[in-house]
């Protein structure tokens, strides 16, 4: 099998395309409020890499958040429109999940942290597995919490875990920020500089692994991850409040 895969939900634009065997091209911009006109030049210069015509591709495995509105309907619509030109399967995935996987951990919990502003962040908590996406355990979230409401979660979870190998493994935007909220703990790290946001290839390998147990959807029952709404839609909840009688 051969997906496509990409996520937009971070600062990352990041696109793979990848076979059961071996990622086949990858690619990553970081450039501020440019998704928009980036996104289908990345795709066609992965795929051309890769030396695969999109009809030849399986599936498209596409981030769906939690991370920025504008974003994620960037990067949903765009896996839309292929998989419906192309007659595909989508293959949702955490955007969470693909930056965990991505920080390459095999033992302890993995957090992302995303800034979701005022203190709080777009988290979950993952128990790590080996490189096959399959055995990895959400064990909280998706989640939108104050950070220290997190930091207690996690420090709960870590006191029930049922063996010595109680690592964690931060990324995320904000993962070096918060990371002294954790406390002084020799067994916190932040992932490298390279693996905190979400890659390509991270997307790709959990879309195949999806796609092998059924998780590809039709592309108008792809669905975003928000966790809470835009600041735009709070400002208007918030002006129809006021003025209503």
């Amino acid at each position: 099998m051969r997906v496509l895969a990409f996520d937009t939900a971070t600062a990352a634009c990041t696109v793979a395309v990848a076979s059961e065997e071996r990622v086949l091209a990858e690619l990553t911009l970081q450039v501020p409020r440019a998704h928009s006109t980036r996104l289908m030049p990345l795709i066609a210069q992965a795929l051309r890499e890769a030396g695969v015509d999109r009809r030849e591709l399986d599936a498209i495995a596409v981030g769906v958040g939690p991370g920025s509105f504008t974003g994620l309907r960037i990067g949903l619509a765009t896996a839309k429109g292929l998989a419906l030109a192309l007659d595909k399967p989508v293959v949702p995935v955490s955007t969470l999940a693909a930056a965990a996987y991505g920080t390459g951990a095999q033992i302890g919990l993995v957090v992302p942290l995303f800034d979701a502003k005022r203190d709080q962040v777009f988290s979950a908590v993952y128990a790590a597995g080996d490189r096959d996406p399959a055995p990895w355990v959400e064990v909280l979230g998706p989640v939108n919490l104050h950070v220290d409401e997190l930091v207690e979660r996690v420090r709960t979870i870590r006191a029930g875990m049922q063996h010595t190998w109680q690592f964690v493994t931060l990324c995320g935007d904000v993962a070096e920020t918060h990371a002294p909220r954790f406390g002084p703990d020799q067994a916190v790290r932040v992932a490298a500089a390279g693996a905190l946001l979400p890659r390509g290839s991270a997307v790709a390998a959990l879309g195949l692994s999806l796609l092998k147990r059924g998780g590809g959807v039709a592309p108008d029952a792809l669905v975003p991850i928000y966790l809470r709404k835009s600041e735009a839609e709070s400002l208007w909840e918030a002006r129809k409040s006021r003025s209503a009688p």
